[in-house]
């Protein structure tokens, strides 16, 4: 992600299941270490922190609540429905 993207031109996939779903934003090429997710609500508010840049952006969620990880540059955040 350059200093010139935005939430608006990331790549999020939204995934229902049967007992929950899946949200996925791809963050490449930044790693986990530039990355925090915390999830309130039916938001996963994502912050950004690396030496040329600093931001956070907001991902709609499906549901409240979930469970967020970092897996290699990809912001998951998964709920029960």
């Amino acid at each position: 992600m350059s200093a010139t993207q935005d939430a608006a031109e990331l790549h999020v996939s939204r995934t229902e299941h049967d007992d929950g779903w899946t949200v996925a934003a791809d963050c490449y090429p930044l790693t986990d270490d530039d990355v925090a997710v915390e999830v309130v609500g039916d938001t996963a508010i994502v912050a950004v922190d690396t030496p040329m840049l600093q931001t956070e952006f907001d991902v709609s969620l499906p549901g409240d609540g979930g469970t967020a990880s970092l897996r290699n540059g990809m912001v998951v955040v998964e709920g029960d429905t």
